[in-house]
């Protein structure tokens, strides 16, 4: 069996992929409900739930599993990682399914930080010196950094997530004020972003560089018609001991090359 950890949507299109091009066994991970939902596909195993590396281990075991696939999201820094020890622990094969980053361009209100804190304390600076409107779009994971970020206290903070019960339920936990929720499942247009970041008078933008897929390119051009800042979250590096690749054609001939899928008769 072929595991592909699909926290994203290529992620899932990788396995879906999979199964209708080869006749291997595909076991997809999620960690929500609302996860396996998306990933919901006739041939597919789905488990759903977080998983450290002793129950990644089990889970190798018990669906004898062969190669296991991380395509988790860029910045799941943990995830990837713990798959990565899991793999090795069961002496099986792990690659790593990373979408590409999308190229920053030079504008001088783009600005470059390593973490959720620190983009917290800038923007609340940025804002500060214009009209105190911060608008999110880095998900509900981190919100609880947002969320209690003294530089962000006196701002007006809008906040785009995912429009489930758990996600806002979350938010109600970190008393973030309904009326400066967007619930709505992505990625966005270029319109949808302009039309959100102008409605609101967002004077800064807090984004990571989630690639094509996550509308990284969308949001950016949006803030930056509108000439407002932009607080990019730079992707946490984690060492891959193992091949990469960023498309399902680029994980076909290297896996193919190197160990054969067993195609369909």
């Amino acid at each position: 069996m072929i595991w592909v950890i699909a926290g994203t949507l290529d992620g899932r299109t990788l396995a879906v992929d999979i199964q209708e091009r080869t006749d291997e066994d595909v076991l997809v991970t999620v960690v929500s409900q609302y996860g396996a939902e998306l990933a919901a596909h006739k041939g597919i195993t789905v488990h759903t739930g977080r998983l450290d590396q002793q129950a990644m281990q089990n889970l190798i075991a018990e669906h004898d599993v062969r190669l296991l696939i991380d395509a988790s999201h860029p910045y799941a820094a943990i995830v990837t990682s713990t798959a990565q020890d899991a793999a090795k622990a069961m002496d099986i094969p792990f690659v790593r399914f990373e979408r590409k980053e999308v190229p920053l361009p030079d504008y001088d209100k783009l600005h470059i930080v390593t973490d959720e804190a620190e983009a917290a304390n800038l923007a609340g600076r940025l804002a500060k010196e214009n009209n105190g409107h911060v608008y999110l779009t880095t998900g509900s994971k981190t919100m609880h950094i947002f969320a209690k970020s003294e530089a962000l206290r006196d701002c007006e903070v809008w906040t785009r997530i995912l429009p489930t019960a758990e996600v806002l339920t979350m938010m109600e936990d970190l008393k973030v004020s309904p009326k400066r929720i967007v619930a709505v499942q992505g990625p966005f247009s270029y319109d949808m972003n302009r039309i959100m970041f102008h409605d609101t008078k967002a004077s800064v933008v807090v984004m990571k560089n989630s690639g094509l897929v996550g509308g990284a390119d969308t949001k950016l051009q949006a803030a930056m018609d509108l000439n407002i800042h932009v607080i990019v979250i730079d992707r946490p590096r984690v060492t891959i001991e193992g091949p990469m690749v960023s498309s399902n054609e680029e994980f076909f001939n290297l896996w193919e090359d190197t160990n054969g899928l067993r195609k369909k008769s």
